[in-house]
């Protein structure tokens, strides 16, 4: 028997809070010109609409900002690609949320890089030289963009410097000297810009530069960290160790951790805005990333996140993505809403019907659902089944989980008039385009046709469309396989 759920539609409402559409992650900056690339981008534009845009790599050589020649006082720079980076996205309506790093080789201290595209993580070897780059960058960006764009934009100091040797070769204190020189560099040009750290994994040094940072009198606007559900114990404050499925209260306790680390601190009002997050962070997790449950665990995610952080942006917007290499298959595990050729997994239904949800939003006694109203009467509401987790592999192979179809009812008061009523869903076979592949073979290279064949398999299946005259109480029901999602849609019409 389905259990019922109240939606009275004129009871008082809350602002539905679209923190999680501030912005999105990509990879490494100069991929972002790639034409597919950009692709999808408009394409999650179009249908989700992120406020912002992260990614690396801003400094790499490829983007090329330390150019050959010298100056009088120092490398020649140039910003032409960065420039170009930057302007598509701010066409597409996004604000840029600009991680300033890696190191310039130029610039370096030492030899040591990351991933393909060879960001290099070592402190700078001539302060002097760093922040004259960062100060020339932004005032560049002030001066093409504006200041009134520019004041819109955020500064991150680096990328992840706790992973000693992996992102940042320096100490702690190293990173916080990086911190300040960058921070002060920043505020050169304009005091109004926004600058904030440490961007670091598992919500580390979070205290430490805040305290760093009232200590010195550095400036800081927000604070930046990361987290996934899949990683390290850090209950008992381990930064390092086994990776195992921390389920939603290890997701929540993140956030609060941190919120409470601020409200205790010389700057309270500072902005938390955590510019990662997923389900695991390793790149061959097809479970993880690519599948209906995906799509479960970020709406189950967000919703219990709501109203606790001022961004939430989920890494990454595309599969075109090479921190390890470009993907070798359509669907290996890497953490796109889309796949190299743009093809949407389930999780990208799941930002788009958030983002289709209404600005009201009515409290419901439901565990895994919103409901929301337009001013115009129209509704949406959105549901989910989240399993629970037992064994988790990361190696591409399906997670071991336990849950049960669950029966929802949703008993609706107050409509009066004529509704379209659709209905639709996205599970474990219907609008989920792993599954599709997988069953015309699995094919490494799919051809034209069956590219066409996997975005039209791709996209949620409708389970109900009529008119209906609908004049005080409404029950919509629906069986929820573990991992579905449905989103029903009532329209006056």
């Amino acid at each position: 028997m389905a259990a019922s759920t109240s939606v009275d539609l004129d009871s008082v409402s809350v602002p539905f809070n679209r923190f999680f559409q501030r912005g999105v992650g990509s990879c490494h900056a100069y991929l972002t010109l790639r034409e597919d690339f950009r692709e999808h981008v408009r394409l999650a534009q179009n249908e989700i609409g992120f406020g912002g845009i992260r990614f690396h790599g801003i400094f790499t050589e490829y983007v090329g900002v330390v150019h050959n020649g010298e100056d009088a006082d120092g490398p020649k720079l140039n910003f032409q690609n960065a420039t170009k980076i930057y302007e598509f996205f701010v066409e597409q309506g996004m604000k840029p949320f600009v991680e300033l790093g890696f190191m310039p080789a130029r610039l370096a201290s030492g030899p040591q890089t990351i991933f393909d595209y060879r960001g290099n993580i070592t402190p700078p070897k001539d302060w002097a030289q760093w922040t004259r780059l960062v100060h020339r960058f932004v005032a560049h960006l002030v001066g093409h963009f504006g200041i009134a764009e520019v004041l819109t934009w955020h500064f991150e100091v680096w990328n992840e410097p706790d992973l000693h040797n992996t992102f940042w070769t320096g100490s702690m204190e190293d990173y916080f000297q990086l911190y300040e020189e960058t921070a002060r560099a920043v505020k050169s040009v304009d005091a109004r810009l926004r600058v904030g750290g440490p961007a670091t994994s598992k919500t580390m040094w979070v205290p430490d530069l805040l305290a760093f940072c009232a200590k010195q009198k550095v400036p800081l606007d927000f604070i930046s960290t990361h987290h996934y559900c899949v990683d390290a114990d850090l209950v008992q404050g381990v930064p390092e160790g086994p990776m195992y499925y921390r389920g939603m209260k290890g997701m929540v306790g993140d956030v609060d951790r941190v919120r409470a680390q601020i409200a205790a601190s010389a700057f309270p009002s500072a902005e938390l805005h955590f510019t990662e997050w997923n389900s695991c962070p390793a790149h061959e997790d097809v479970y993880g990333k690519d599948t209906a449950f995906t799509a479960a665990f970020a709406l189950q995610t967000i919703k219990e996140v709501s109203g606790k952080v001022d961004s939430y942006m989920w890494w990454t917007v595309s599969d075109i993505f090479e921190e390890s290499g470009l993907s070798l298959r359509p669907f290996t595990g890497k953490y796109g809403l889309v796949n190299q050729h743009g093809i949407k997994k389930p999780v990208f239904h799941a930002f788009r019907w958030l983002a289709r949800l209404y600005d009201e939003e009515i409290p419901l006694a439901h565990a895994s659902a919103r409901a929301t109203r337009s001013t115009q009467g129209d509704v949406r509401i959105l549901a989910w089944n989240l399993p629970e987790v037992i064994e988790t592999d990361l190696g591409g192979g399906d997670w071991k989980t336990r849950g049960a179809t669950r029966a929802d009812a949703f008993s609706l008061k107050g409509l009066s008039g004529r509704y379209r009523v659709r209905v639709f869903t996205v599970d474990d076979q219907r609008g989920n385009a792993l599954h599709a592949w997988r069953s015309m073979g699995s094919p490494d290279y799919p051809k034209a046709a069956e590219i066409t064949a996997l975005k039209a398999a791709a996209e949620p299946v409708c389970l109900r469309d009529e008119v209906l005259e609908i004049n005080g109480a409404f029950t919509l029901t629906q069986e929820l396989a573990p991992c579905a999602l449905v989103c029903w849609e009532l329209d006056r019409v």
